[in-house]
């Protein structure tokens, strides 16, 4: 288990939080004391002094600046600039697929060892070229199978997906592939699916198993086909299907899920369509226009995560919506720096002059000026103690406390 020393830069004041030998070191964020607790008093311990909950791990100072920089991405998209929040948003594979090379083998010959030692290196074209010969099957036998993967991964690494999928569909071949099989449809069926040919995708995912991975790229092929199909709202049988195939959805912030990945395909829609000057959904559709369209989408995510709300603002501010992306801009930022303002650290005197920076910034937000709040966020974010993932210290009133080592207890877990 861990625990973190906490020391100020500027006089003695320090503080060990987490695991100790008869219970826990406990620390408290608002008036900066430090307390030991027994081990079985650890849930929602308070402190004496103020009444504050006590840090038994992790400090939430620390997550200070990451959420200012949170709020900075989403009042820049609110006005008008949506390229800091695009940064900020994980890239989400669309399709799962296993691209591990094989292994080399004991019974390999030495060639084979040579390009299959180049490619798990990461040197991708030097394995392709070590590999060609090798794929090159003599009359009468077949190329082999394992190879051919490898071959293809080297291609795709490479940027020639056409390649790479000749390769997985020759190892594919009648006789061929074996324990293989599963793991080349994948791959295969993500580049059919790619350039969209939804047919032969449909086809390979369907043979490829009971995987997390096959279940997955069966789903979202059908959400990206009921995207595809319908020029307003997708087929909501399409959506449920999707979701029945997909399983539990993942709460994990990096991953697609139904909901996060249709959003993602009409926002891609919508663009495509501005950049060509394509009509949207039939004006004799009723309730489908291109906004209630993605107000419906809206509904269908999964999750209500900081990441969530920031898929679908960057969306709106992407598109140009701008009422629609002031919405969901004070909403998300409101949220956000009224969470903040709440954080015992920001309740200690010294730290008086950051509150009052947060309290401005969410008074702002909720008079509509995502400028203004935009500055004072910018000026806490410029601070060197804010940045530096410290608070000022209560202890002299002059520095600035914060972790200086982190240490693994391990007679304690």
């Amino acid at each position: 288990m861990l625990r973190w020393h906490l020391a100020c830069d500027t006089c003695e004041a320090a503080a060990w939080v987490g695991p100790s030998a008869t219970g826990f070191d406990a620390w408290c964020e608002s008036c900066q004391s430090a307390r030991g607790l027994p081990a079985g008093a650890v849930q929602e311990a308070t402190c004496p002094e103020c009444g504050h909950r006590l840090s038994t791990g992790e400090l939430r100072f620390e997550e200070f600046f990451g959420e200012l920089q949170n709020v900075a991405a989403a009042l820049a998209a609110w006005s008008g600039d949506p390229r800091p929040l695009a940064e900020l948003l994980p890239e989400r594979p669309r399709f799962l697929v296993d691209r591990t090379p094989p292994e080399p083998r004991d019974d390999d010959p030495p060639e084979a060892r040579a390009a299959l030692a180049a490619l798990r290196a990461g040197s991708f074209l030097e394995a392709g070229w070590l590999l060609e010969p090798l794929v090159a099957a003599p009359p009468g036998r077949a190329a082999s199978p394992r190879l051919l993967w490898a071959l293809g991964v080297a291609r795709e690494r490479s940027g020639e997906p056409a390649e790479a999928e000749a390769c997985y569909a020759r190892a594919l071949a009648p006789g061929g592939a074996g324990d293989e099989a599963e793991r080349l449809r994948l791959a295969r069926g993500c580049l059919q699916a790619r350039r969209g040919d939804f047919a032969g995708a449909r086809l390979d995912f369907a043979a490829a198993g009971e995987t997390r991975q096959a279940r997955w790229n069966r789903a979202a092929l059908r959400v990206l086909e009921a995207v595809a199909r319908a020029p307003g709202r997708p087929d909501a049988g399409a959506i449920a299907e999707a979701r029945a195939e997909a399983g539990e959805p993942s709460p994990q912030w990096s991953d697609f899920t139904v909901g996060r990945l249709l959003w993602t395909a009409l926002v891609e829609r919508a663009r495509a369509r501005r950049a060509h000057a394509e009509p949207g959904p039939a004006p004799d559709d009723p309730g489908e226009t291109e906004a209630q369209i993605l107000a419906w989408a809206e509904t269908c995510f999964e999750f209500d995560t900081f990441w969530d709300r920031a898929l679908v603002l960057s969306g709106y501010a992407t598109l140009g919506m701008k009422e629609e992306a002031a919405a969901s801009a004070a909403s998300l930022c409101g949220a956000l720096l009224g969470a903040l303002t709440r954080e015992p650290f920001l309740r200690s005197p010294p730290a008086a002059p950051l509150a009052a920076a947060v309290l401005r910034a969410a008074q702002a937000v909720a008079d509509g000026e995502p400028r203004l709040a935009l500055r004072e966020v910018r000026a806490l974010m410029e601070r060197r103690d804010v940045g530096r993932y410290r608070v000022p210290c209560v202890g002299c009133g002059r520095g600035s406390i914060g972790v200086d080592a982190v240490e693994e207890d391990e007679g304690l877990d």
